[in-house]
């Protein structure tokens, strides 16, 4: 476990027991879903009425992910974990991996869920799994951070695209296929390719799809269950249904996305649907998936340059980053919600993986997106790197250090009022400062302006001025060094443009 320390190993410990407690405890009645009911089956357990009428922590306002004060909120997070994809499942992160995910100004973690590791058998279903998944929820919402529960496959299953896949469990598998068995060492690199040719992963999505031996109806059945659960901890804010699905958009995903809507609108009514496209959208290929006619939703796409991966060079040429962060805004925009890119990232053998990380979240930044780095993976080890066929995505090394492939940046989590402009330089070592600008109409009534500068960018005691464009606003700038915070206060409504500098 990356979490260090007796103390912290027994506090997690004991909050994975309370939750299992919940999970397994007696509810409000069962309820069964006629639209889901199995031979011999109950849906899911219902939260109550009191849990129902809780508001989210935060909900969707056209582009913009708000909370309850009505400040508009920019999600910057991280992935965990890359090794929850294989056995042992459960999530090797503890108290002290999620205590340097805040102290890095991550405010959401995308939390892997395997489907694989929750029903290994058709109606059994593994609590205890479904508790250390939701411990590390709970354990983040105390920390103020939000959770994006990640129903996660690759390639469908560990038994399909030549046992390199991950997600499905084995009996999901098409019976009109061959199941493989599990090959996700470290020299399985090659799994998009072995995804791309297994005729048992298509015909296993082409089942699914189709219902055709109920595995549809048992995924939705399992979802439903799941949010049941999720719904009692304040900081889980959606469910990302599905992780890079293959499928027709329009005849397929888009079906079982509505299907989805209702089962877990039933159980956890606030929360915000993270959907995707095809997996070929990953490479910034525009999506053909129809506007939802139902919601909250966000748009949630991935992003890997595939040139980059497969030179393990980065070329510095931006013209294709820039048409896929076209595509993926152009899409949020028709939707008229939030653009959450759900994962992005590089291996950190890549050479220039850090610069190439720098031109996303730049990108980031100018479409005022929000997203989820890919990934966190506190096992990481030198021979096993992330623990699933061989990737090397983790941005921490054991010891807690830095990676290549990733640097802290600031960035504006929670505005009270309208975002206009944000840009961040981070400048050079040798010749020029970082710095950050930041322009937005500001509403007192909402509570203060908070932007994340972290310490490893803007040491203590930077410059940073805030202006009014109304002369007669009293603007008052505070900085928060424990929660490397920024705030910004004014006594009227007005525009309010910020500068600063590291010294």
């Amino acid at each position: 476990m990356g979490c260090s320390g007796l103390r912290g190993r027994r506090r997690f410990g004991a909050l994975a027991a309370a939750v299992l407690g919940l999970v397994l405890g007696p509810g409000p009645g069962p309820g069964p879903e006629a639209r889901l009911a199995l031979a011999g089956e109950t849906g899911p357990v219902r939260p109550s009425p009191q849990q129902v009428g809780l508001p989210g922590p935060l909900r969707v306002s056209g582009p913009y992910f708000v909370d309850p004060s009505g400040r508009v909120i920019l999600l910057r997070g991280i992935n965990l974990a890359g090794d929850s994809k294989v056995p042992p499942f459960a999530p090797r992160v503890g108290p002290a991996d999620l205590d340097r995910v805040a102290d890095l100004g991550f405010n959401v973690i995308r939390l892997l869920f395997l489907w694989e590791a929750y029903e290994p058998s058709p109606g059994a279903y593994d609590e205890a799994y479904l508790a250390s998944v939701m411990a590390v929820a709970a354990e983040a919402a105390r920390l103020g951070v939000f959770t994006i529960v990640d129903f996660h496959q690759d390639g469908f299953s560990r038994h399909a695209s030549y046992g390199t896949g991950d997600g499905f469990p084995r009996w999901a598998v098409s019976p009109r296929g061959r199941p493989s068995a599990p090959n996700n060492g470290p020299f399985s690199s090659d799994w998009p390719l072995m995804m791309a040719l297994d005729p048992t992963t298509h015909r296993s999505f082409a089942d699914f799809f189709a219902d055709e031996h109920g595995v549809r109806s048992r995924y939705l059945l399992m979802i439903s269950r799941v949010a049941s659960s999720f719904v009692t901890i304040p900081g889980v804010i959606g469910y990302d249904l599905i992780n890079e699905p293959w499928g027709h958009e329009r005849r397929e995903l888009a079906p079982l996305y509505r299907d989805a809507d209702a089962v877990i609108r039933a159980v956890h009514p606030s929360a915000i649907l993270f959907l995707e496209g095809h997996v070929k959208t990953n490479t910034g290929i525009q999506t053909r998936l129809p506007r939802p006619d139902f919601g909250p939703v966000a748009y949630a796409p991935h992003y890997y340059n595939p040139s980059t991966i497969v030179l393990r060079h980065w070329h510095g040429l931006t013209a294709t980053m820039d048409l896929a962060f076209h595509h993926m805004t152009a899409t949020a925009a028709a939707w008229n919600s939030p653009l959450f890119v759900g994962e992005f990232g590089m291996d950190a053998r890549v050479t220039g993986s850090g610069a190439y990380v720098e031109e996303v979240y730049n990108r980031l930044d100018a479409a005022f997106a929000s997203g989820a780095h890919w990934n966190l993976t506190p096992g990481w080890t030198e021979h096993l790197k992330d623990g699933w066929n061989g990737e090397d995505f983790s941005i921490l090394d054991p010891s807690g250090r830095l990676r290549p492939n990733y640097r802290p940046r600031p960035y504006p989590r929670a505005t009270a009022g309208e975002p206009t402009r944000f840009a961040f330089d981070r400048g050079s070592p040798r010749f020029k400062a970082s710095t950050l600008e930041y322009d937005w109409i500001h509403h007192p009534d909402r509570g203060p302006t908070e932007i994340f500068v972290p310490r490893l960018v803007f040491p203590p005691g930077f410059p940073a001025e805030a202006r009014a464009a109304d002369p007669s606003a009293i603007v008052s700038v505070w900085y928060d060094e424990a929660a490397q915070l920024l705030r910004i206060q004014t006594d009227r409504p007005t525009a309010v443009s910020l500068r600063a500098r590291a010294r």
